[in-house]
């Protein structure tokens, strides 16, 4: 928090200098919240806060352990709360953004960009790793109330490093966006783990419509021509952990030491995703192999999602416009080699959007079954309400 504090007292101070100019002005935007522009649009920055408030019963979140899925309850109160910062410096393609976690009080993100050329792009600092389309979407603008229940086993979330990146358009269905990306390979908030390795990443998407899908769920803007996406991507990483989140560096059910370089895990993942006339849908299979180098033992996980949703008022008129349903099926195997060790998930909800993802009403229902906790199979339902809301 104190760099928080540092940041907006660092601004108040120049706004002060700059008002003197005659030359500055602020006011609310439709996307980015409160904006500040002064020397002639030079410099730009713009605030913005956003909570998620929710109730579930009997769980917040997807059981990690079988202590979990035996604590049901009735839960209602704040799951995210953030401030967001963001702008450019100078020149419009030299670009900044800064996400706290004021719940948490963590550092989300802390990025700089170089962004002058559309094929070829920089970036270092902190932020999620562009692997998976459903974890690279932000949490106030994916479809459903959370991500499936096969992210916390694949996600590679924010990580410490430096990208290159850009769109390669070569006329028609000859465009292609690729990520380049080296990382520390510890997670959020974690510069190294000492054994000098890093992660490296790559993705590859090819938009064979000619233009980027956006990394945002549900098709609000309605498009009338089919827009869509396919995507490989790959991860190799050696470190003290086989599971990352919001919370940094974790583990996996059955694997508790943490040593510098004990795990190697590569990872690979295939992707589809399109938006079309109120659809959209979004898929992804996930390969991860574990390498335990103490025990020299190799795990094998896999996994795929699948999500389907729909402005049913395109079809049924009398439909409100500001209502969308949506469908969700995932599972993941924690040991390809071990049979009846399938975990699986599946989620109907609804959205009821008053201003878009800046204000947004969800409701979902899940039905989960997991095969993994102590060998015993254990199944229940899980219902959520969210209100998602921006300040701006």
């Amino acid at each position: 928090m104190r760099l928080l504090f540092f940041l907006v007292g660092l601004f108040l101070m120049s706004q002060s200098v700059i008002s003197q100019k005659a030359d500055s002005t602020f006011y609310i935007t439709k996307g980015k919240g409160f904006e500040f522009h002064f020397f002639q649009n030079q410099y730009q920055m713009n605030i913005d806060f956003r909570g998620q408030f929710r109730a579930s019963y009997p769980y917040d979140n997807f059981p990690k352990t079988s202590d979990e899925f035996e604590e049901e309850t009735t839960k209602l109160g704040i799951n995210r709360a953030r401030i967001k910062i963001g702008g450019h410096v100078s020149k419009s393609y030299y670009t900044y953004y800064f996400e706290q976690d004021i719940k948490g009080g963590n550092l989300l993100d802390f990025r700089i960009q170089i962004e002058k050329y559309s094929f070829l792009k920089l970036r270092v600092g902190q932020w999620k790793a562009r692997y998976s389309r459903e974890r690279v979407i932000s949490s106030g603008k994916q479809q459903g109330l959370d991500r499936s229940l096969l992210n916390r086993i694949f996600t590679i979330d924010r990580q410490q490093g430096v990208s290159v990146y850009g769109n390669l358009d070569g006329g028609s269905a000859a465009n292609f966006n690729y990520w380049l990306s080296a990382f520390t390979g510890t997670g959020r908030g974690n510069g190294g783990d000492g054994d000098n390795s890093l992660m490296y990443l790559l993705r590859l998407q090819w938009n064979p419509n000619g233009i980027p899908l956006k990394f945002l769920g549900s098709d609000l803007a309605y498009h009338k021509k089919f827009i869509s996406s396919v995507a490989i991507a790959g991860v190799t990483n050696t470190s003290p952990y086989t599971a990352f989140s919001t919370s940094g560096g974790g583990q996996l059910i059955g694997y508790e030491t943490e040593e510098e370089g004990l795990y190697k895990v590569d990872q690979l993942l295939f992707e589809t995703a399109f938006k079309y006339k109120g659809f959209s849908w979004q898929q992804e299979f996930h390969f991860k192999n574990l390498d335990d180098k103490i025990e020299n033992e190799e795990t094998l996980l896999i996994g795929n999602y699948a999500q389907l949703g729909y402005f049913l008022h395109h079809s049924f008129s009398k439909i409100p416009e500001s209502l969308e349903v949506f469908i969700r099926q995932s599972f993941y195997d924690a040991d390809y080699e071990i049979s009846a060790n399938n975990n699986y998930e599946y989620t109907m909800g609804c959205n009821w959007f008053f201003k878009g993802h800046k204000n947004k009403l969800t409701l979902e229902y899940s039905y989960i079954e997991y095969s993994e906790f102590d060998s015993v199979n254990s199944s229940g339902s899980n219902v959520r309400l969210q209100w998602d809301v921006s300040i701006f």
